[in-house]
């Protein structure tokens, strides 16, 4: 009882404290979406069966703080999250039961409460990780061991990317970019994608690798189009 109580209590005040900063952030997005979607990004309502759960513009109304979404590649297991902080422009995100992810571009630098946690990424050139040319980039992978220990893998990685890929998110189709990181470090090796809004660093939709115990996580950027907030 006690932890969940200090949990809400903390996003409360993080809630509080930071409502100016995503507001600031969410009027920067609304204005890139309303401009690039009124002008070049083809939608299209898609209807799902009634026997679907359909996470839709009515299904996102209902939350009142910027949110994410997480889920295993099979969808067997779903997180949603809600804003807890902002730190240099790299934000992180809650769940009820404590596990957190933080972001910086997009890109998934840290991670908390799996089995095995990113504790932190290092990227060259993450601010520039979708400019659309393909060259090979370098980061690094930090661990805690069992013995209060850091681990690190480095990777080298490369980018490929495919213009006007359909993406479907609540229920809209839009037009995006697709990127694919394929990154290798000694036997480990991971791909991850990611689905850009084109002209843009706005990463909707990725799967991104964690660790060689949790493999990837499935991440769904709700937030932007959340009119209500």
């Amino acid at each position: 009882m006690i932890k969940w109580l200090s949990l809400t209590i903390l996003i409360f005040c993080f809630a509080c404290t930071n409502d100016e900063i995503f507001q600031n952030e969410k009027a920067g997005f609304t204005n890139i979406y309303k401009n690039i979607l009124l002008r070049s990004l083809s939608i299209e309502e898609k209807k799902l069966p009634s026997s679907k759960t359909v996470y839709n513009k009515k299904w996102l109304s209902k939350y009142s703080q910027p949110i994410i979404a997480l889920s295993s590649p099979n969808h067997t297991d779903r997180a949603t999250l809600v804003a807890l902080g902002n730190q240099n422009d790299k934000l992180t995100w809650v769940s009820a039961d404590g596990l957190s992810v933080s972001f910086d571009n997009g890109i998934l630098i840290a991670t908390r409460g799996y089995s095995q946690d990113l504790m932190e990424s290092q990227s060259d050139g993450i601010n520039s990780i979708f400019n659309q040319i393909t060259k090979a980039h370098y980061k690094t992978y930090r661990y805690l061991n069992g013995q209060n220990e850091y681990r690190e893998m480095t990777f080298s990685c490369t980018m490929a990317y495919k213009e006007d890929t359909a993406f479907s998110l609540l229920d809209l189709t839009l037009n995006t970019t697709k990127f694919t990181e394929s990154c290798k470090s000694g036997p480990s090796q991971h791909t991850n994608i990611y689905y850009v809004l084109p002209n843009t660093n706005i990463v909707l939709k990725s799967q991104q690798w964690i660790s060689e115990t949790n493999g990837y996580i499935d991440i769904y950027n709700y937030y932007a189009f959340q009119s209500n907030i």
